[in-house]
């Protein structure tokens, strides 16, 4: 084999490593709410109305504001397309649109090649614990990338501000995650003043805020939805992962927002070393730095906002001697290593991205077993289902009508702050469970074995209908009760059982 030039290397090993990415972007992982998304998605466009009346809680006690309407209308379009495949492929459409966003933004940086590469890996690894799911966050994601890009474009030209409006637009109809962005929009236009930027630039980007502000009430809801966001927004949600503050996540997550911190304070020094700091900039990192902290969610925000605005500051840092750019890997042995290298990664994700594509895989710790649902559906369970809360979509998707859940995934949209505590308060405190039983009157109970209050249960005459080693149906009176039998523990893919 001929010998190879630093920038032959390069493109092998960038296929190599544009390989491996898709590989770990098509690897998803099901939720235990992405049951309920495809579902509604289904009802939305059967009713083709986003006013929706419950049909599935026997709790729910506030009218249904479903936020996610159009992402769940795109997620069952998927799905009744071509399956887990079709989902998987909406994800990956969803990731492709953010990163290409990234990728432009590096690149108008004129970052050198091995600074692109970085800070793009950069940006789909910080990423990746929200993204590996499909869920209507994936559209925040890529909506946020691309307002950071239009963001970008209007300092090169002012009218490019305009394109906020059709983003807000869609934004509103996918996810709430639109908060954020209508956070950076705002902030970024009141920092523009203190740029140094023409009056004119910056009325016309003042202009453009605040349409796209305005634009946001081009929703099903109108007016209520704002006034809902403006009630629920600040609930307390601290048994939801996601909204754990970083330090309770474990090392991982703190790793990954410290790696982000340490590239904000490098591109903000630098910035500051050329005596020209850039405040919009600025602004918007350090308020997803601080709110990221306290809100895991948001960590995908602030990665792909370090990475986007403090690029070419970040890029600097890898700056090296371009006059080596025409030498050659001159030994044989060497060419040879680098384009075996590259082929091995290059099979290796091209067979992992066709396993991820047929499979969205259901963690076994997150959901119950499978025989739970068969012995469910055989038993022909009917009536009121006091529910834990991750198996109230799993619930609505397979046993509807017949059964009506207590919670679900959709907390505030359709269950009053005091309903939610109501169910909280089952699982925390079994001293209360009598009262809240009383008060619901279910004909199931289906809850974790490991709860304090599944092992109390039965001394109040609860049967169990089914019993397994991570969940429980429970039943009054002398009911046949199913043993787990501790069946193979193949892998299962969405929808299960």
């Amino acid at each position: 084999m001929r010998s190879l030039t630093p920038g032959q290397v390069r493109v092998f090993l960038r296929v190599a490593c544009a390989a491996v990415l898709i590989a770990v972007m098509t690897q998803t992982r099901a939720d235990p709410d992405l049951f309920g998304h495809v579902r509604f998605g289904h009802d939305i466009i059967a009713a083709r109305s986003a006013h929706l009346v419950d049909r599935y809680s026997f709790t729910s006690d506030r009218p249904w504001i479903n936020h996610e309407w159009l992402s769940e209308v795109a997620m069952y379009l998927a799905y009744r397309g071509a399956g887990a495949t079709g989902l998987i492929a909406l994800k990956l459409s969803l990731l492709l649109l953010s990163f290409g966003a990234v990728w432009l933004a590096i690149r108008w940086s004129r970052a050198s090649d091995l600074a692109q590469d970085l800070l793009l890996g950069v940006a789909v690894v910080c990423t990746f614990p929200q993204t590996n799911h499909v869920r209507p966050q994936l559209f925040s994601v890529a909506l946020f990338a691309w307002l950071l890009l239009v963001l970008l474009a209007a300092r090169r030209r002012a009218r490019a501000a305009w394109w906020t409006l059709p983003i807000m637009a869609v934004w509103v109809n996918v996810h709430g995650g639109w908060l954020v962005g209508a956070a950076t929009l705002l902030l970024w236009t009141a920092a523009g003043w203190f740029s140094d930027c023409s009056r004119r630039d910056k009325l016309i980007a003042s202009g453009a805020a605040a349409c796209a502000m305005a634009v946001t009430l081009v929703n099903p809801y109108g007016v209520q939805l704002l006034q809902f966001l403006r009630e629920t927004v600040s609930l307390g949600r601290e048994d939801i992962t996601d909204w754990q503050p970083v330090f309770r996540l474990g090392a991982m997550f703190g790793l990954l927002w410290a790696l982000v911190v340490v590239l904000s304070i490098a591109g903000m020094v630098m910035t500051l070393r050329r005596r020209k700091a850039d405040v919009q900039a600025t602004a918007i990192v350090l308020m997803l730095g601080v709110t990221s902290f306290r809100v895991n969610r948001l960590l995908a925000f602030f990665a792909l906002s370090a990475v986007m605005l403090f690029g070419a500051e970040i890029a600097a840092l890898f700056r090296r001697d371009t006059a080596a750019e025409g030498l050659r890997v001159a030994t044989r042995w060497v060419a040879a290593s680098v384009a075996a290298f590259a082929l091995v990664l290059v099979a290796s994700g091209v067979t992992a991205s066709a396993r991820n594509l047929s499979c969205i895989r259901m963690e076994e710790s997150m959901f119950p077993e499978p025989e739970a649902m068969s012995v469910a559906a055989n038993s022909r369970i009917h009536g009121r289902m006091l529910t834990y809360f991750d198996y109230g979509e799993y619930a609505i998707w397979y046993l509807s009508p017949n059964v009506l859940v207590s919670i679900d995934g959709r907390r505030e949209t359709v269950y009053s702050e005091q309903t939610i505590q109501r169910q909280l308060r089952f699982y925390s405190e079994p001293g209360d469970r009598k009262e809240i039983v009383n008060a619901l009157q279910p004909d199931y109970i289906w809850m974790p074995p490991s709860l304090g209050v599944t092992k109390d249960l039965a001394s109040d005459g609860w049967k169990p209908v089914f019993s397994g080693p991570r969940t429980v149906i429970l039943a009054r009176g002398d009911v046949p009760e199913h043993l787990y039998s501790g069946g193979a523990g193949a892998s299962r893919c969405f929808p299960g059982p």
